[in-house]
């Protein structure tokens, strides 16, 4: 998890420490087994750090229900992490931006020349509009976001809710003779379904490839909403 509490009750972030101070929360963690709970259960948390910078917490002994949730994300951060590093493109963990009520924190952030990337790993439920309202600061501040989302609990909602927006608009809520089909796709965010442990690893209608090949269409900006859905074309 990326949240755990002090003896206090206060709540504080694995994200906003560096990597120094980090080191040494771990030892003060080693001395007093409790300084850390987790905010989930209260529950002893252990304080660790990923093979590619990921700084979280862990649940001392057994998990509780929040668990697989909580590894899905660190897996997805770890897994994009390492994949831009073996592209040569340096990744840049929790980073910040924007000002006032548009300020954003992208999980990953990563830059190209004249381009400024986001990649969010979405593992809890968001509304529709607030996915809108955070890519619309995205924007605003000149930054490409693309969402790779968990299955069990955000995808079924966004999907259901982009589809049921597209049959209004573009169908006038009745559904295309086939072939024709509403696919659960806008042109001003994609997003996708990303499975760490599987092959393909990202996966949406139209779209289903490894997690290297999505970021290097988009880095190559392969990567284009044909009026349907997302696919990876060359220019």
């Amino acid at each position: 998890m990326a949240n755990a509490r002090l003896l206090d009750g206060s709540l504080i972030d694995a994200a906003d420490f560096t990597p120094e101070a980090w080191e040494g929360m771990k030892s003060a963690s080693a001395t007093d087994p409790l300084l850390f709970t987790m905010d989930c259960c209260g529950a002893r948390a252990v304080l660790k750090t990923s093979i590619y910078g990921v700084q979280f917490f862990a649940h001392y002994s057994d998990e509780c229900a929040t668990a697989p949730e909580t590894q899905w994300h660190v897996a997805g951060k770890d897994m994009v992490m390492g994949e831009l590093q073996d592209l040569g493109i340096q990744g840049v963990l929790e980073k910040s931006g924007g000002a006032g009520k548009r300020k954003w924190r992208a999980d990953i952030y990563f830059e190209l020349p004249g381009r400024r990337v986001a990649i969010e790993i979405q593992h809890s439920y968001l509304n529709y509009r607030d996915f809108l309202r955070r890519q619309e600061r995205y924007r605003h501040d000149g930054v490409e976001c693309y969402w790779l989302v968990r299955h069990e609990n955000v995808y079924p909602a966004l999907c259901k809710t982009v589809v049921r927006n597209r049959l209004k608009t573009e169908h006038g809520n009745k559904w295309p003779a086939p072939p024709a089909q509403v696919y659960p796709a806008i042109p001003d965010m994609f997003f996708a379904i990303l499975l760490p442990e599987r092959d393909p690893q990202v996966v949406v209608p139209g779209l289903a490839v490894q997690t290297k090949t999505l970021l290097q269409a988009i880095v190559a900006g392969n990567l284009r909403y044909n009026g349907d859905y997302w696919s990876i074309s060359e220019a």
